[in-house]
This record gives structure tokens, C-alpha cells and sequence, in this order.
């Protein structure tokens, strides 16, 4: 479930502190939304059912009743450039960001690798030049290095796709996990699946697109027809709830579906490498 949002998530610039936070929050939510009916606010009830520590809860509310709360953990590429353009150490004359050499050949010369050792703790140096300089961040002059951007950019999405994502996931998850916690059938939504039993070819696989893209389309259509014609059933006043169907065409990608424990062993190594 999270091998495919992590991965967007690194893609995007987003960072496991910054992931972590906010699932605290959603922790302490959903505690309270589901688990504590007595509608009062327990700090330690909330501790024991989400494992956060006391002090973490109460760090997790108050920033929620903190409309102005913008704090910001930063990736290290970020931290690493905001260290080269504000630390004297890595300035030249007027504040501008020293070209650097990668090590230094010299004890008080700075260098790239100091930089990076003093903003960016255990991060190899050559990894951090690398994307640095993949970003656009950072360009190479005469065999130094030159900060041209003080933010380290990310290919963004769009807001709206953003909101996308989390709005299917968010029904798919919920759907999903329902099904599973209810024992009576009747009570779950529809979850069906249909696959290839032994998977299938390139060329299949673009005919069984072609051909989910005709027919879902229309059966999609007529369950649109189909809202559209109970509309006047819907009384004023009462409760109405979003609902829908949702169709993809998955595809899986067999590397992501190992585990990290094979990644390893196959890339050479084991536990008398460590």
C-alpha cells in the first residue's frame, strides 16, 4: 500500500519527517473521531491507542489549533543549500555563496564535502552533489562548484492532482478497509475484482486497454444516466453522502511487489557486508 505514495513522495520532495508528521496527526483523528465517542479530548486515552508519546499528542493539537503554523522540515538537499547561502564559512564578499571545490586541499579552505558534513550529518557527499546538480540547483565551474538556486526544486504537481490523489485514495482505502472490518456481507460496499490468471503480453495488455476504455466508458455512462434519472428521489433535508464508482486498470510492476530484504541480496548484500 505505501511502496507506490512513498515513491511519489520521494519524487516530490517529501521527506519521512515531514510524512511522519503529518501521519501523527491523522493518527490522532482518527482516535478521536472513531474511538473516543464520549466527545471529550483525553491526551492519554489518545496516547495509548495511537503508541505516540503524551507530549507528541499534545505537539500534534496544538498545531492543529494553530491556524498560523507553518514550520517546515527540510529535505537535505534544502538544508544544505540554505547552510551555503547563509553560513560566513561558505560566503564570499557581499553574502554571495562561495564556488566550491569538492575536498579542500587545505585546513581552513571550504569545501563541498564540509559543507555538506556540517548541514547534512551523514549523507554522502557525491550522492548530494549529484542531485544538487540534477535539480539545477548547483552547476560546475572550472572543477568547483556553484550554488545558482537557493531552493532546491522539485518537479511539482499541480494542486489539483495532488487533490486527486488523495481524494481516490482516500476511497479506495476507506472502501477497502471497511469491507474488511465488517463480518456481514450485506453491510459491505460492491469490491470486485477480475484479472489475468497468468498475466499477460505487451500486445495484450494494449488490447485489454483499448478495450476497458470503449466499454468501462459506457458502462460509466449509464450509471451516470442512472443518477441523473433518480435525482428527484433524493428528499430535502435528509442526510445525502458522496458516493460513486471508481475503475482503474491496473498494472504491476513486479520489482516493487519484492521485498527490501530481496533488493539487498540481490545488489551483493548480506549480513556479513554490514
Amino acid at each position: 500500500m505505501f511502496k507506490p505514495l512513498v515513491r511519489l513522495l520521494i519524487a516530490q520532495g517529501v521527506t519521512h519527517a515531514e510524512f511522519s508528521e503529518t501521519v501523527k496527526e491523522v493518527y490522532v483523528e482518527t482516535a478521536l473521531r472513531h474511538f473516543e465517542t464520549d466527545g471529550k479530548v483525553n491526551k492519554s486515552r489518545i496516547a495509548i491507542l495511537t503508541g505516540l508519546t503524551r507530549k507528541e499528542v499534545k505537539n500534534v493539537i496544538d498545531r492543529s489549533l494553530t491556524s498560523d503554523f507553518k514550520e517546515k522540515t527540510y529535505s537535505r538537499p534544502a538544508r544544505v543549500l540554505t547552510g551555503w547561502y547563509s553560513d560566513p564559512a561558505f560566503q564570499g564578499p557581499y553574502g554571495i555563496p562561495l564556488e566550491l571545490p569538492y575536498e579542500s586541499s587545505g585546513v581552513d579552505q571550504a569545501s563541498f564535502i564540509e559543507l555538506v558534513r556540517q548541514y547534512s550529518g551523514d549523507m554522502a557527499p557525491r550522492q548530494m552533489l549529484n542531485q544538487l546538480i540534477e535539480s539545477g540547483s548547483v552547476i560546475e565551474v572550472d572543477g568547483r562548484y556553484k550554488a545558482i538556486n537557493r531552493v532546491y526544486q522539485h518537479s511539482k504537481l499541480s494542486s489539483s492532482a495532488i487533490r486527486r490523489l488523495g481524494e481516490v485514495g482516500y476511497r479506495v482505502f476507506s472502501t477497502a478497509a471497511k469491507n474488511i472490518d465488517k463480518k456481514d456481507e450485506g453491510e459491505r460496499h460492491f469490491d470486485r475484482m477480475v484479472y489475468a490468471d497468468d498475466g499477460c503480453t505487451e500486445e495484450v495488455l494494449e488490447l485489454f486497454n483499448q478495450y476497458i476504455r470503449q466499454h468501462g466508458q459506457r458502462f460509466l455512462e449509464e450509471l451516470d444516466v442512472w443518477f441523473s434519472s433518480r435525482r428527484e428521489l433524493n428528499k430535502p433535508g435528509e442526510e445525502r453522502k458522496e458516493t460513486g464508482l471508481y475503475m482503474v486498470h491496473y498494472v504491476e510492476d513486479q520489482g516493487d511487489l519484492g521485498t527490501l530484504q530481496a533488493l539487498l541480496t540481490e545488489r551483493g548484500v548480506g549480513e556479513d557486508s554490514l
